[in-house]
């Protein structure tokens, strides 16, 4: 395989010499969407601007609409600028929409602006079945010698059946903290009342970054990557499709720190009040079309250094056509079914108000 890769970086220089495109090609400039969709979520976030032949410019203007089915489920005109890695200002908007699509839905999104229109017609998958998760405790220690545990969770994935399919597990922690009032507490805070009881101050959900390289079936190699290394063998996103296990089972090894469940941040406690607090692991399995899978695993390749010779590695990334699903415009919409497994670690409550205090067991 390394000689193929070799043999085509060798013809690449010469094959580039001639542009295919001499001029640009397509409309001036047309609208730009792209969307995520999940049916675990009602609010949904449609990313729109205007594409040119050479930048992006803001879409301010737009009227977009979502149909479910057929049925016209929210209208909005509104948006938000998006920022940047770096907190700068993007030409991207933000249009929110709030509908309920479940899987086998039909999905059509329409866009309308100054520059015309453009639409997305797009079908949920159906939804995997729920998997099966058993959960450990390992010990193990961290650099200093002090305990740093981890969970390994054991996954049982289930096969939709009859049909080729396409996936991606998701692991999400939530946190719920209740926090005790006193009747006639001293603190008149602007949220608080008069008389005690117990208020919900925090309901968080978090991604939780797992290591899946004792895994042979996502990571045959066992390479290690996180946001700072990435590495496009690694899968460190967990995709996978059904060819080794078609109407099958496949059962995955995924660890994450248990310390990772246990961040909490600008929550402010009082040594008056008690506490209580929940945390649960979330296993998102999600359904995606072939074109989503295929998207997903290509822009991963953006980053992944397959030779470690930059002249080589960009030869063989340049020039990858993405998807396009928009009608009238461009850019690529996709919906995701999502079937969740719940890991529940317990309540626990801490009436010294230590709500830094782990684990729960």
């Amino acid at each position: 395989m390394k000689k193929i890769y070799l043999i085509i970086a060798c013809f690449l220089p010469l094959s580039c010499e001639t542009a295919l495109f001499p001029d640009p090609v397509g409309p001036e400039r047309e609208i730009a969407l792209q969307a995520r969709i999940l049916t675990t979520d009602t609010l949904h976030t449609i990313h729109a601007a205007y594409s040119t032949h050479d930048a992006l410019e803001s879409a301010d203007d737009l009227t977009v609409a979502c149909y479910v089915n057929g049925k016209c489920m929210a209208v909005t005109s509104d948006s938000e600028p998006e920022t940047g890695s770096w907190g700068e200002e993007v030409a991207w908007r933000a249009y929110r929409l709030r509908a309920d699509i479940q899987p086998g839905d039909s999905v059509r999104i329409e866009a309308t602006g100054r520059e015309g229109s453009a639409i997305v017609r797009v079908k949920a998958p159906d939804a995997p079945p729920v998997p099966v998760v058993s959960v450990e405790k390992i010990p193990r220690k961290d650099g200093g010698g002090f305990d740093d545990p981890v969970y390994r969770f054991r996954i049982r994935v289930d096969d939709l059946s009859g049909q080729r399919n396409w996936y991606r597990m998701v692991t999400l922690g939530r946190q719920v903290v209740d926090e005790y009032r006193p009747e006639g507490h001293p603190l008149y805070l602007p949220d608080w009342t008069e008389e005690g009881g117990w208020f919900r101050v925090l309901d968080k959900t978090m991604d939780i970054q797992v290591d899946n390289t004792k895994d042979p079936f996502l990571n045959p190699d066992g390479r290690a990557a996180d946001s700072r290394n990435p590495d496009y063998l690694a899968n460190q996103y967990n995709m996978f499709s059904d060819e080794l296990f078609e109407d099958g089972t496949v059962n995955l090894t995924l660890e994450a720190r248990v310390r990772a469940y246990f961040k909490i941040n600008n929550l402010a406690t009082y040594s008056i009040c008690s506490y209580r607090r929940s945390i649960a692991a979330l296993f998102d399995l999600q359904s995606l079309s072939r074109e989503d899978y295929l998207n997903s695993r290509m822009l991963e390749m953006r980053y992944f250094s397959l030779t470690g010779v930059p002249y080589v590695d960009g030869l063989l990334s340049e020039d990858i056509v993405p998807p396009d699903n928009v009608e009238g415009g461009i850019g690529f919409v996709t919906v995701r079914s999502v079937s969740r497994a719940v890991c529940d670690f317990g309540e626990r409550e801490l009436p010294d108000g230590n709500i830094f205090d782990w684990p729960l067991e």
